[in-house]
């Protein structure tokens, strides 16, 4: 197999053939997912439009992008945009970033109020303008900080309520199972962890053994998160580590295809279909044009069916959401970086997304995506 992962250290994992509750609905606290797959709240990223997309693929949770505290409890225009969930399809979970207990609190109030089914508290982020605030990674060096803010959050809420962490701050720190006992006792009722220490970042390869060690240790759902790009990345992930769900993050950017091919494998593993490593869905091999060179790429085996006038489509859907949600400009101007994942690997691509880069209108991107279909019936 080609996506080996560390070797993990605890004791093998509960997997689908031996633990009852993975076989029932998935639960956090109230709230009954259908789905043990969710996509993960990426900033600048998972804005309406992207929670749009990701719910038409399937997806059943859906989460905003990491909302500051301060900003909402400030009532500053642009965190208010990012909140941006009214009259949204639930259920919406909505990530809150900060440091103060009191705070946050009244932050969490604010959010249930404008419709959030469920409250997810940001220790994960690893970027230097958050952690340098003391927040996001940063309070992983903080358990006495952290035990009060689950605590404040906990007592200002009744919807349900998780906290996103990352491994550690450093290779010397893997402080993620004793803080998550922490939350766990103030009243989190699902913990997910990022596999990667703040000082990785999202280079390296995530250590799902640290999953498998807090699904051992918490009564709560542990939820995975880290290199899962593919419906075989899924499946390896909930097996080796007994976790209760899979969260996917960078590898639905472009690609929301993703979700629907990962819940179909885990659905598989979960009927006994997939029962043994070597029968895993491996990803296979083909070679793809990119910036004019033939170049080997992966892609999943559970996608073969993603055609080129998908791809093309899902760019004018994309588009129309984004303008729908942000106005013309701002929603054009955003979609050049979106547009660029699309095209990926496609044949052209290099001169597409050439010209995407310089779009200005929704009829723009209209016309370039018809005059790229006729360049393909006349190749």
């Amino acid at each position: 197999m080609s996506l080996a992962q560390p070797e993990s250290t605890t004791p093998a994992p509960r997997g689908a053939a031996t633990d009852p509750r993975l076989l029932t609905p998935f639960r956090i606290g109230s709230l009954e997912l259908k789905s043990r797959v969710i996509p993960a709240p990426m900033c600048n990223v998972s804005d309406r439009p992207f929670r749009g997309l990701n719910r038409s693929a399937g997806a059943h949770l859906v989460t905003t992008q990491m909302v500051s505290c301060e900003g909402l409890v400030r009532h500053d225009r642009k965190t208010w945009d990012l909140l941006d969930i009214a009259g949204e399809d639930a259920p919406v979970a909505v990530q809150l970033l900060g440091s103060s207990p009191e705070v946050l609190a009244e932050a969490a109030r604010i959010i249930v109020d404008q419709g959030a089914a469920l409250v997810d508290f940001n220790m994960g982020c690893p970027a230097r303008n958050v952690t340098g605030n003391a927040c996001g990674s940063a309070l992983m060096k903080e358990p006495e900080l952290v035990a009060r803010i689950v605590r404040s959050i906990r007592a200002a809420i009744s919807v349900p309520f998780t906290v996103k962490m990352r491994a550690g701050w450093d290779g010397e720190d893997f402080s993620a199972l004793s803080l998550a006992k922490i939350c766990e006792s103030e009243g989190a009722e699902a913990v997910c962890l990022h596999a990667r220490t703040r000082a990785q970042g999202y280079s390296g390869q995530a250590d799902w053994s640290l999953i498998a060690a807090m699904r051992a240790e918490l009564k709560v759902p542990v939820i995975g998160n880290g290199d899962v790009v593919s419906p075989a990345h899924a499946v390896r992930m909930f097996r080796e580590t007994g976790c209760d769900a899979v969260m996917i993050g960078r590898g639905l950017i472009g690609n929301p295809w993703l979700f629907r091919a990962c819940e179909t494998a885990m659905a598989d593993y979960l009927a006994g279909r997939i029962t043994h490593e070597d029968q895993v869905p491996d990803d296979d091999m083909v070679v793809v044009e990119e910036d004019g060179v033939a170049r080997p790429m992966r892609v999943p085996f559970y996608m073969r069916e993603v055609t080129l006038r998908e791809r093309l489509d899902l760019v004018l859907k994309h588009t129309r959401l984004m303008v729908e949600a942000k106005g013309e400009r701002r929603g054009v101007l955003e979609m050049r970086k979106h547009s660029q994942h699309y095209i990926r690997g496609i044949r052209g691509c290099k001169a597409l997304r050439e010209q995407l880069m310089k779009i200005e209108t929704e009829a723009d991107i209209v016309r370039l995506m018809e005059e790229y279909r006729v360049f393909l019936a006349t190749e």
